[in-house]
């Protein structure tokens, strides 16, 4: 027998066990192993392994990255990679000196990093050096969110999105609020810079019911009323009455601030699809360019909304959308009606032809004439590449065309006028997107207005009704119904 089968006395050991129970017994006593005390605590939240797109809200409006896109090393986007990137070089023989050619790859690693305010475990490609950061400032959230210029660079467009997420947390929010407090910032200015929940939540509030009296005051038919107004009435003078906050005065300040929110979304919107197809060089002029189409991307829309009326038509009977607005259980109105029925329907088009690559190509298949003629199109200016800078030269002419419109003495007047306006609009919406956003233009807009008006409301209100009436643009006579000089005008 092996020595080390044996003991000391030389005789073989039997050890005899207790038979094991047959049900298994369980305790309510603490567990005798002692954890490692330096192991981070369980936080709670979800710990399971998460990528950066399932973390970020998919409908968020993130700003954009300001230091853009990696050309040249594009994987650096999708991580945190710290501005590393791959480098090139050559090897040389200490004998011979001959260089052969090599490169360096940054040591990227995949590791899974816990956010404290977001309560989930990401799952981000990071470098070493990142890695030795994060622990230095103290985990994943205090890198993200560390205020200096160095560490923006050092994000990219993935770590700028999940700090933008980190902001929108309640807690993160206070405690930039009161770091900007021990700082000596406004009261207000921080109310508006980093806004609470509740604060939030009373805007969409106060939003809700002002669309209501609106809804309200437009059902009530107060055409009368608001011609008395502004006409007046016998007794009351005519500064009383135009300094006066009343409900039509209200009315007019919520359409304007409306009418602004759709134009400065539709606008961003038009900027970042000529940013994305290389019609221009920068956001700034897509969004020139989008006020100055503003018009013609109007009548395209309508366009579009009534082929697709008539197309939906003959399509769906009053029948069809009476069954589907009983299966939704919802108040709709025609036109979405008819949207979820065509997208249904398009959804069973393509389950038929058995997926949307055999779909698309049965579609073009049906309209050879029309997609020839594209083709055709294409080809005869050139190419895409030669359409493409055809169209980008046709809108920086356009852009020049609009930013020296008020000294323009050979333009038609109108003409000049509204691209003047566009232009105003446009460098607002600049300003606006770089601060506040969309809030920023709406209240930038409204105090354009105020301020542009040298006789009171009263005959800003008329002149742009009768120019509506006329078939103008009512948005533009509001703006510069002032009849200003040459000298005072911004872009003059």
């Amino acid at each position: 027998m092996h020595p080390r089968c044996q003991l000391l006395s030389g005789q073989v050991a039997t050890v005899l066990r207790a038979p094991a129970a047959t049900q298994r017994t369980f305790t309510t006593t603490a567990s005798l192993h002692k954890k490692n005390p330096l192991e981070r605590p369980r936080l709670g939240g979800d710990l399971g392994s998460h990528l950066p797109k399932h973390v970020i809200s998919k409908d968020a409006h993130i700003p954009d990255y300001p230091y853009g896109e990696q050309a040249l090393f594009k994987q650096a986007n999708k991580g945190l990679y710290g501005e590393s990137m791959i480098q090139f070089g050559n090897n040389v023989s200490h004998k011979t000196e001959t260089k052969t050619r090599r490169k360096w790859t940054p040591n990227v690693l995949s590791k899974g990093l816990y956010s404290v305010a977001l309560k989930k475990r990401i799952k981000l490609r990071v470098t070493a050096n990142v890695m030795k950061t994060i622990d230095r400032e103290g985990g994943l959230d205090e890198y993200l969110l560390k205020d200096s210029v160095q560490r923006i660079k050092e994000l990219g467009p993935t770590g700028w999105a999940l700090r933008w997420t980190l902001m929108q947390r309640p807690e993160v929010i206070e405690r930039l609020r009161a770091e900007a407090a021990a700082l000596g910032i406004e009261q207000a200015t921080i109310d508006k810079q980093w806004p609470t929940p509740e604060m939030l939540s009373q805007q969409k509030y106060e939003d809700r019911v002002a669309a209501r009296e609106l809804a309200a005051a437009q059902a009530a038919d107060v055409e009368d009323v608001e011609q008395g107004m502004w006409e007046g009435e016998e007794g009351v003078e005519e500064a009383d009455a135009t300094a006066a906050t009343s409900p039509a005065l209200q009315q007019i300040e919520i359409e304007a601030r409306k009418k602004a929110k759709g134009e400065y979304v539709s606008a961003v919107q038009a900027a970042k699809r000529y940013l994305k197809k290389g019609l221009v060089d920068s956001e700034e002029e897509g969004l020139k360019i989008a006020f100055i189409r503003q018009r013609e991307r109007m009548d395209a829309k309508w366009e579009l909304q009534k082929k697709f009326t008539e197309k939906t038509k003959a399509m769906f009977t009053s029948k069809d959308l009476n069954q589907l607005q009983t299966r939704i259980g919802k108040p709709l109105n025609v036109f979405a009606l008819r949207k979820i029925a065509y997208k249904e329907h398009r959804q069973a088009e393509i389950e038929a032809a058995g997926g949307v690559e055999a779909h698309r190509a049965a579609y073009k298949a049906a309209n050879a004439d029309k997609f020839a003629q594209i083709q055709a199109n294409i080809d005869a200016a050139g190419g895409p590449e030669a359409l493409q800078q055809k169209s980008k030269a046709e809108f920086a002419s356009a852009i020049a065309e609009a930013e020296t419109a008020s000294t323009n003495t050979s333009l038609d007047e109108a003409r000049r006028q509204y691209l003047e306006n566009a232009i105003n609009k446009a460098d607002r919406a600049i300003k606006a997107k770089a601060t506040g956003g969309v809030h920023e233009y709406m209240d930038m807009t409204v105090e354009e207005i105020k301020s542009a008006s040298n006789t009171g409301l009263s005959q800003l209100f008329q002149g742009s009704v009768q120019e509506k009436e006329a078939g103008g643009d009512a948005w533009a006579a509001l703006v510069n119904s002032s009849n200003k000089p040459t000298e005072h005008r911004p872009n003059a």
